[in-house]
């Protein structure tokens, strides 16, 4: 059978009969996204720009893994299992979409995401933030006007924190040391009132009126929010210098983490 995904899109796919009807099945937001990234560029400046060696790492690039969490953050699934579940039907198709031919293994993919190195994540953090900046899809930022006409562009900054809860593990002298997963994302720190022995702390900044991204930056524990608030404001300056926006027409909302007194040092800086 043949199956319109979206109203007045000429996209069509085959699905199932039993598919039928199940948002997001096809990932047709997925489709929309990889050809983007074609026609831009930017699949090929992947490939190019970001480097990442380790030992027996088989026939993937940088790119395959890349193009699965890109289509499991669009699936809306809860778990890489559940994802790769409704993927199965479809998974060669899924990969040609991006210029690939074989899908990574969920246990690949996790060896994969276990041995990643900063460097890596910078390179692909950086490629994907001059994307946003150099081509806007909004003629203007928008924004709020006040009373006297000023127009403010509101930035929306979130540090959250979230805690992780780990059940007892028995330790005895003929037992071998036990082992966390959580251990590698994951440290002991301060939860406040949520339940949990560790915790991770993560940043988000988000342009409130054109609801882009600007920047995601995280850790395990309590990280060192305070230079993550200082990267967050810079990537707003850059930002506001390629609209030529000037830095005093800028609201930064912070919510949560910071507190009352440590942001305002911090964002003397757009000032």
């Amino acid at each position: 059978m043949k199956d319109d995904w979206t109203p007045g899109c000429d996209v069509k796919a085959d699905v199932p009969d039993d598919q039928k009807g199940r948002q997001y099945d096809v990932f047709e937001e997925v489709v929309l996204m990889s050809r983007y990234l074609q026609k831009h560029g930017i699949l090929s400046k992947i490939n190019e720009q970001v480097r990442f060696a380790r030992k027996r790492f088989g026939r993937y690039e940088v790119i395959d893994f890349v193009v699965v969490l890109i289509g499991y953050v669009v699936s809306g699934e809860p778990t890489l299992l559940a994802f790769y579940e409704r993927l199965a039907p479809w998974a060669s198709p899924f990969m040609a979409l991006f210029g690939r031919d074989r899908l990574p293994h969920r246990s690949t993919l996790s060896r994969f995401l276990a041995a990643q190195d900063q460097p890596t994540v910078e390179a692909l953090r950086t490629l994907f933030q001059k994307d946003l900046i150099a081509r806007s899809p909004f003629p203007s930022p928008f924004g709020l006007l006040g009373r006297t006409g000023r127009q403010w562009v509101v930035i929306d900054v979130d540090g959250t924190r979230q805690a992780a809860r780990q059940r007892a593990l028995p330790q005895t002298d003929t037992l071998p040391a036990p082992h966390r997963r959580f251990d590698q994302v994951c440290a002991p720190g301060y939860h406040g009132r949520k339940r949990g022995e560790v915790v991770r702390t993560r940043t988000v900044v988000l342009q409130t009126h054109t609801h882009q991204l600007l920047g995601t930056f995280g850790g395990p524990g309590n990280r060192d929010y305070r230079g993550e608030l200082r990267r967050a404001i810079g990537v707003i300056i850059s930002y506001a210098m390629h609209l030529g926006l000037s830095p005093a027409s800028l609201l930064v909302r912070l919510d949560g983490l910071y507190g009352v007194r440590l942001p305002s040092s911090t964002c003397s800086r757009l000032s």
